[in-house]
């Protein structure tokens, strides 16, 4: 979706430069609870968590009881009716596991795709969360319209005859993420199979809309839908959810600056062939601007950081922060419109959902938004200044 290689550097370098201040106020408070000692790299972790600790004083094991796993699914389903208009309708029908789940998507009165739930962990099956593009939407060579179906799996922990699933709240935010890939996929319009749901789309915007969709996880009218306690019925309160909101934005200038300086180390690292010391000296000079307690001399972290070469992300690492900026300013634009009821809502799943990758994401989000990407939007959501 980057036009061109300054378009990168400039991006990057400014989000460095918006981040520093506070990143280096961020710092000053890690200083003054390590009681005065001289704080290396390696302290920063451990003196955090005292920090956070005293600071928001979030313990996981509280939020667990307001967040049911069949409540969060109905009320995850609930505001995608409100914000798009879809309806999952259940599906009883054979499945390779008595836990997993199948709906049919309705877009108004017309069926538009099915989607597969597989949410709760078991023995032997692979860990970690993911969406899997099952059928995509396309027309064949004799006309016929083939519609869309996806899987998202999950590994929460797993439900009994008396023990419901309770989720963290990190793993409804890792729902919604996925949430996000499947509708992206599911919703396309496209009928060309290669450029149809999420075939086809960049690499630096294939998560704007999982990461769009996570955003709304934090969203106080959201989790009023299904936050509730799953004996007593109570709803998660405004200071809990505003305890959520302070906390995920702990050190994220810190946070932000870490991830700029993979970013910027990984496409500067291909711009022109660096060799022996030069690796290492790029790395310092990046440092210089993005690392504000420097690390050991022995540290060779680039050593490690596979993403310069494997996985698609050489030159690429960047790719996360530019999809943060297009779903930071996209779920800015919709809560600031008012959500329920949002014109722009409509406008996302008919342009960026519906029309996949047959069309550079830039076109896309330009002709949704009426403007070019504002990047200030995903500092608002970070918390940063």
């Amino acid at each position: 979706m980057a036009p061109s290689t300054q378009s990168v550097l400039k991006f990057i370098n400014e989000l460095i430069e918006a981040s520093r201040s506070q990143a280096m106020r961020e710092i000053e408070e890690l200083r003054a609870i390590a009681g005065g000692i001289d704080v290396q790299s390696y302290d920063t972790a451990y003196y955090g968590e005292i920090l956070k600790k005293a600071q928001y004083d979030i313990d996981e094991e509280e939020y667990r009881p307001y967040f049911e796993q069949h409540s969060v699914m109905e009320g995850m389903f609930t505001f995608l009716q409100e914000l798009f208009g879809l309806k999952f309708i259940p599906q009883d029908i054979p499945l390779w596991d008595e836990k997993a789940s199948a709906y049919d998507i309705y877009d108004g009165e017309i069926l538009s795709a099915r989607v597969y739930f597989d949410l709760e962990a078991r023995k032997d099956k692979r860990g970690g969360a993911w969406m899997h593009n099952y059928q995509t939407h396309h027309c064949d060579t004799q006309g016929c319209t083939h519609l869309s179906s996806a899987f998202v799996v999950c590994n929460f922990p797993p439900s009994s005859d008396t023990t419901p699933s309770l989720l963290r709240h990190d793993d409804v935010v890792t729902l919604f993420h996925e949430m996000g890939h499947a509708i992206h996929h599911l919703l396309s319009k496209v009928k060309e199979h290669g450029v149809s749901g999420v075939n086809g789309v960049e690499w630096d915007a294939v998560e704007f809309p999982s990461q769009f969709l996570e955003n709304f996880a934090y969203e106080p009218k959201v989790l009023k839908l299904f936050a509730t306690h799953h004996q007593t019925g109570e709803v998660l309160s405004d200071e809990m959810i505003a305890k959520l909101i302070r906390a995920k934005n702990f050190q994220s200038a810190i946070f932000m600056l870490r991830q700029l300086e993979f970013s910027l180390f990984d496409f500067e690292l291909h711009l022109k062939l660096y060799q022996g010391e030069a690796i290492q000296e790029l790395l310092n000079s990046i440092r210089e601007r993005t690392s504000l307690i420097k690390p050991p001399a022995y540290n060779k972290f680039q050593n490690g950081f596979s993403h310069i070469f494997s996985g698609g992300y050489s030159a690429g690492y960047y790719s996360y922060k530019w999809a943060e900026v297009l779903s930071a300013d996209a779920y800015y634009a919709i809560v600031d419109e008012g959500i329920f009821g949002s014109e722009l809502a409509r406008r996302y799943k008919e342009i960026i959902l519906a029309k996949g990758g047959s069309q550079s994401m830039q076109e896309l989000f330009v002709e949704m938004m009426g403007r070019e990407c504002d990047s200030k939007n995903l500092l608002r959501l970070s918390g940063i200044e």
